[in-house]
């Protein structure tokens, strides 16, 4: 039963962000072991999302590592327990907390030796910045209680590299490129420089993954260059490359100029059939988020829960009012507008 509960929300999730997403390109799954364990790295720009669109788009069920606050609420510990996810505590959270993570090492340690597989993002902190962050040594604390498990099977990492074009707009595009495995089995990371030198393999790994700009006091107007030479953000080789490339007479007399919302027919359209999910987003939702990399990962959570409700309601109140049938193509009609809005682009940032 609870394998069933699993694989109906997998794929209510799964179809959630298809909806959601006018894109969601996927690259290098061929990378991915099928029979050892694996530990996937990360960055980490779009919170919660992040996860859930590996999750749900990978060959393997990884477990999952996440920052520690998000379980003090005791119905989300339930379900992010439900979904694999485990606690991983940061400085942050208090030095007397950081001791809980030998537990949780131990336990990543164990599962590897099951030749089960591991998500985490080893920069540590997530930031909606187009740049890959230094990593912190969690990563290989787990490789090194793993090795020490004595693996009947090699370990390796694959590095993922999460792409999207502007996360706190809807509508927008994401892409997943899962990276070379790297055999960490036999590594010789026991040694300061050991680790130094797998960390640099792993982030090297990234920034080919990922759109990388390098430059942070650069990185507004760089960011600037690019969008308004229409790069595709979904390819970040291509992206960095053009990054690379760039020269000081390029972003000379640059203007940082923010993405033109506009109000047009697409726009209007998608309030007009969504008007009350909309409102209630607007002026309730919206204030209460505490961080903008949050943004994208309460509205898809709030799209995905209120307009399955919203449905359920219409098609049980119009059945009354008209016959099932009648009620279904209603919901289905309106469905298909609003899909079309998104994948269309009509409603898309410029």
């Amino acid at each position: 039963m609870k394998q069933l509960g699993y694989q109906l929300l997998f794929y209510w999730i799964k179809i959630g962000l298809h909806c959601y997403y006018r894109r969601i390109r996927v690259k290098g799954v061929e990378n991915i072991p099928t029979d050892a364990p694996v530990l996937f790295l990360s960055n980490h720009q779009n919170a919660l999302l992040d996860i859930l669109l590996i999750a749900t788009h990978n060959t393997r069920k990884p477990w999952y590592l996440t920052r520690a606050d998000v379980f003090k609420n005791k119905h989300l510990k339930k379900f992010f327990t439900y979904l694999q996810m485990m606690p991983v505590y940061r400085i942050r959270d208090g030095k007397s907390q950081l001791a809980k993570n030998k537990a949780v090492f131990a336990f990543c340690g164990e599962l590897l030796k099951q030749d089960q597989s591991i998500l985490l993002f080893p920069e540590a902190n997530h930031n909606l910045k187009k740049r890959v962050r230094p990593l912190s040594k969690g990563f290989t604390r787990i490789v090194d209680e793993a090795l020490h498990n004595h693996l009947v099977k090699p370990l390796y990492i694959v590095p993922v590299g999460q792409n999207y074009v502007m996360p706190t707009y809807f509508v927008d595009s994401c892409a997943i490129e899962y990276g070379a495995p790297i055999n960490v089995t036999h590594h010789s990371f026991f040694t300061e420089n050991g680790i130094t030198d797998l960390k640099e393999k792993v982030s090297t790994a990234l920034k080919t993954l990922t759109t990388h700009i390098a430059d942070e006091n650069k990185y507004s107007v760089v960011l600037d260059y690019l969008r308004k030479r229409k790069v595709d953000f979904l390819n970040p080789s291509e992206v960095n490359k053009m990054v690379a490339d760039i020269g000081v007479d390029d972003l000379n007399g640059l203007n940082i100029e923010a993405a033109k919302s506009g109000f047009g027919m697409g726009r209007l359209l998608l309030w007009l059939f969504n008007f009350p999910l909309l409102l209630t987003w607007r002026k309730f939702i919206v204030p209460k988020i505490p961080e903008p990399e949050f943004v994208d990962t309460f509205r898809f959570m709030y799209a995905l829960l209120f307009s399955t409700l919203l449905y359920l309601l219409m098609f049980s109140l119009f059945t009354v009012i008209w016959d099932g049938l009648t009620a279904l193509i209603f919901i289905l009609t309106h469905f298909g507008l609003n899909l079309f809005l998104v994948k269309s682009g009509c409603i898309e940032k410029k």
